[in-house]
This record gives structure tokens, C-alpha cells and sequence, in this order.
């Protein structure tokens, strides 16, 4: 059994955000930064300084070991001691769907991101078609220990319904592209080719975003 610290839901190092990092950060806040393997690897390819938001205090304890600073706070409840301005880019993967009201966060953070400055944020795709399947046949929205219907999410996010949360908070995107792709099975690929791949989008269980600041 893994404590919270160790435990691989808060260690995931996300080798697929990587490619969407975008060059030349100097300073990076992460919300929901888990033991702090993501902002780690952000230090290892040249960010100067990264600065957490972790509510879980074992993770948050591991995180303070590999980042600069180390925030322990509930970012829906707490006051958050945050330079204006104060950093290139904010990074929120696989955290905004456990949140009561992401809309409401991401325009409290927002502040804190410099003009032209980016959001890099990785948000689960209740589109995939393993759950539109189930929801289909035999109509079973079954919540689990982790994936799309993670017991813990408390928000659903579609491709389209993704945009429309970073865009109110005053982001542009400039990138989305879905990522970890699974095969969709052979009669919804049929369906697929007949409506002109307006279906692809389904074979995701994430959608990776950049967005600017505007």
C-alpha cells in the first residue's frame, strides 16, 4: 500500500506534457503539484524557479524537497500569497477536474501569469469512447479508482467545453491536441470515416492545451 507521498497518482512524472512546454520559462507556478516530479523535470531543462500549489500535505512535504517553494493550500478556500505578474507560465495537469469551480480558479490565478505569459494544462476527455460506450450500453456511468471517472472528479470535460473553461479566464489557445490514444473499436471507426473523422476525438483520454495570456 502506497502512502500519499509515494503513491504513483501523485508522483506521475507526465513525460506527455512534455512536448508542450513551451521554451525560455523562467519562473513556472504548478497547481496541483503532487510530489513534485513534473516541476523537477521543468528544473532539469532549464526553469530557473518553480513554485507549487499542493493541498495534500505528505505530497506537499515530498514537493518541497524538489521545487524552490511549496504552497500548502486549498486553492478554492485558501489566500494565496502570489506575486502579480510573477511568473512565465502556469501549469495545471489533471488538476482542474477535482476542483468545485475550475472557472473561478483559473481567473484567480490567471493574475499571477505575466502578459504573453502561458497555460499549460492537461484536462481528461469524458468524450473517450470507452465512456460514451458504457453510457450507451448498458447505460453505466461507474465511478473508479482512477482514468476519466475518477472517483475524486468532481467536473467533465469535453474538447469543446475544455476551450470554453480557458478561455473565460482570460487565455488564448494557441494549442490543444488530444493525447494517450486508445484504438476505437472497428464499427465506431466505421462511423468515424462516414461522418469525416468528426469522431476522432473520442480515441483520447486527455486533451493537452497551450494557451497565452491575452
Amino acid at each position: 500500500m502506497h502512502s500519499a507521498a509515494e503513491d504513483p497518482y501523485f508522483g506521475n512524472p507526465r513525460p506527455d506534457m512534455a512536448p508542450f512546454v513551451p521554451p525560455g520559462l523562467a519562473r513556472v507556478l504548478e497547481l496541483g503539484c503532487g510530489s513534485g516530479v513534473f516541476g523537477e523535470f521543468l528544473k532539469r531543462s532549464g526553469v530557473r524557479e518553480v513554485v507549487g500549489i499542493e493541498a495534500s500535505p505528505g505530497p506537499a512535504r515530498v514537493a518541497a524537497q524538489r521545487l524552490d517553494r511549496v504552497i500548502e493550500a486549498d486553492v478554492e478556500r485558501d489566500a494565496l500569497d502570489l506575486p502579480a505578474g510573477g511568473f512565465d507560465c502556469l501549469v495545471c495537469n489533471d488538476v482542474l477536474e477535482h476542483l468545485t469551480d475550475p472557472w473561478a480558479v483559473l481567473k484567480k490565478l490567471q493574475p499571477c501569469v505575466r502578459a504573453g505569459g502561458w497555460l499549460i494544462a492537461s484536462i481528461p476527455n469524458v468524450r473517450h469512447h470507452k465512456v460514451v460506450r458504457h453510457l450507451i450500453w448498458p447505460g453505466r456511468w461507474r465511478y473508479e479508482d482512477d482514468g476519466i471517472l475518477d472517483r475524486t472528479h468532481l467536473r467533465f470535460f469535453t474538447r469543446e467545453s475544455a476551450c470554453e473553461l480557458v478561455e473565460s479566464a482570460g487565455f488564448r489557445i494557441e494549442r490543444m491536441q488530444g493525447i494517450n490514444p486508445s484504438s476505437l473499436p472497428l464499427w465506431l471507426r466505421a462511423i468515424n470515416a462516414a461522418v469525416g473523422d468528426a469522431l476522432d476525438d473520442m480515441r483520447y483520454l486527455q486533451f493537452a492545451i497551450v494557451a497565452q495570456r491575452k
